[in-house]
């Protein structure tokens, strides 16, 4: 008994054993590292064309051009603005384009600061192309086509083809008038053969020297009307406001180069002139991108006409001629710089 009280005793002693320690966890929030701040590049400027109008510049020229540039200039996303003055200072980079209107502001010497940019002289006789500068004569259209407008128009609205021309003969310009005044003529009717006397061959023509007196001019008119004509051009230089009036008192209507005088509108069938306007739109792409405009002579343009005389379908007939001109797609068959037939 005594062994196995002593064997129970000992089943009860426990072992002892070694405490738990529980981990302590820490929290830690990671803080993500931050890139450095780049600093942003400079905007780059806007590109910008520029009207330069000198104070005794034609307002009506000026405001016509400020509209046709303001539209261009936004349509090709660059700014626009109008300096009635301008050194070299003001010729940035940024500066595409500047068109210039008279008097001379010193074009020549800032186009030489500035050869980045390109400019447009209108209308000032006496500054020359150069790399960047480009000239529009506001009165330099071709002699040729003109004339050549002028006779496709003269038979396209007279009964029977009875048209005549009023030129010059001792000038170039003034030959290339009458034979292109010829050309255009028989371009639209052909043989011209009319039907009831006077059975003359149109076209006609009568020649004046430069500044001939008034009762020549009165003469040649003479020598026109008695062959039957109806409609009359007057060329550049042939003729003053008295041989217009003098005319158009016969019955004789016409088509000339300058807006007609008031008292002889119902005779006036329309003026033919060039375009400056469609000139320096015609030369904007050729500034914008940083080349001189290879044109010089102006569009023709048709105005003042009489819808009497000359209808909106005929117009448009005209117009499309004096585009076919201005492209190339006509030619004239006269040399403009001597005003003979080629």
């Amino acid at each position: 008994m005594l062994f196995v009280l002593g064997l129970g005793a000992c089943s009860s002693v426990k072992t002892p054993t070694s405490p738990t320690i529980e981990p302590q966890i820490t929290n830690v929030t990671a803080t993500a590292p931050q890139p450095s701040e780049t600093p942003s590049p400079s905007p780059t400027p806007q590109p910008r064309v520029v009207l330069l109008a000198p104070d005794g510049a034609d307002p009506q020229q000026k405001e016509a051009l400020r509209i046709l540039l303001k539209e261009l200039a936004a349509r090709s996303g660059m700014d626009f603005q109008v300096l009635a003055s301008a050194t070299p200072v003001d010729f940035t980079s940024d500066l595409q384009a500047v068109v210039v209107l008279p008097p001379d502001p010193g074009l020549a010497a800032l186009a030489a600061a500035a050869p980045h940019t390109q400019f447009l002289a209108v209308g000032i006789p006496e500054v020359q192309p150069g790399t960047n500068i480009s000239v529009i004569d506001t009165r330099g259209v071709r002699s040729d086509q003109q004339g050549f407008l002028a006779g496709y128009l003269a038979s396209l609205v007279t009964q029977d083809w009875r048209v005549g021309v009023l030129s010059t003969n001792d000038d170039p310009a003034g030959k290339a008038q009458h034979q292109g005044f010829l050309n255009g003529a028989i371009f639209y009717c052909g043989l011209c053969r009319p039907a009831y006397p006077p059975f003359v061959q149109y076209p006609i023509y009568a020649d004046l020297a430069s500044g001939a007196p008034t009762a020549d001019q009165q003469a040649a008119a003479d020598s026109l009307i008695a062959q039957g004509v109806m409609t009359v051009y007057v060329a550049p230089g042939a003729g003053d406001s008295s041989l217009l009036e003098y005319l158009a008192g016969k019955g004789v209507n016409l088509i000339g180069s300058e807006p007609p005088p008031a008292a002889i509108s119902d005779h006036w069938i329309a003026t033919i002139h060039g375009d400056w306007l469609e000139g320096v739109r015609l030369a904007w792409d050729d500034m914008i991108n940083n080349q001189p405009s290879s044109r010089q002579d102006l569009p023709l343009s048709i105005s003042d006409r009489n819808e009497t005389l000359f209808s909106i379908g005929r117009q448009r007939l005209a117009e499309q001629i004096s585009a076919e001109l201005a492209s190339g797609l006509i030619d004239t068959g006269v040399d403009p710089a001597t005003g003979e037939t080629k």
